[in-house]
């Protein structure tokens, strides 16, 4: 599942020119300060810090809930490259997976996480169309009380 974070822009919040031939770990270092600077400072007001996830499906007859623990990610853990579509990605050392993107173009970053097999799973059966008929006839709906005035 990819959860984005909004924007990470090191220009904006560091004064760094970059491009795609920019240093990777630097550039992941300033990406990953800015989103934990945003872990820290709501963690001032509340000690508690959690996501929460809402999935729907299409027809939205399932959603799929879970939370984690929101958390500050050391940077140290990661390794930061450029993928082929010049965006640049973080692999989690320990176990190769791909963890992080971070669009430049438009300073999106991503974090990736896995729905975990503890979750809250609703499912919603469609009701039956209603009668629009018996629905009028229960209201004792009756043809007086609309009344058309055409002015031209």
């Amino acid at each position: 599942m990819r959860l984005i974070s909004g924007r990470n822009s090191p220009t904006y919040s560091f004064g760094e020119n970059l491009n795609t031939k920019a240093d990777p770990i630097l550039i992941g270092g300033l990406v990953m300060d800015i989103w934990n600077e945003r872990v820290s400072s709501i963690r001032e007001k509340f000690k508690h810090l959690r996501t929460v996830i809402l999935i729907k499906s299409n027809d939205l007859s399932e959603v799929v809930v879970f939370e984690f623990e929101t958390i500050r990610y050391d940077l140290e853990l990661y390794k930061w490259e450029w993928n082929k579509n010049n965006n640049l990605i973080g692999i989690d050392k320990r176990t190769g997976e791909h963890k992080f993107t971070w669009q430049p173009h438009g300073s999106q970053f991503t974090i990736i996480e896995d729905v975990p097999d503890k979750k809250l799973i609703i499912q919603i059966k469609a009701p039956q169309k209603l009668n629009k008929d018996k629905i009028l006839e229960t209201l004792g709906f009756d043809n007086s009380w609309i009344k058309v005035i055409n002015k031209s």
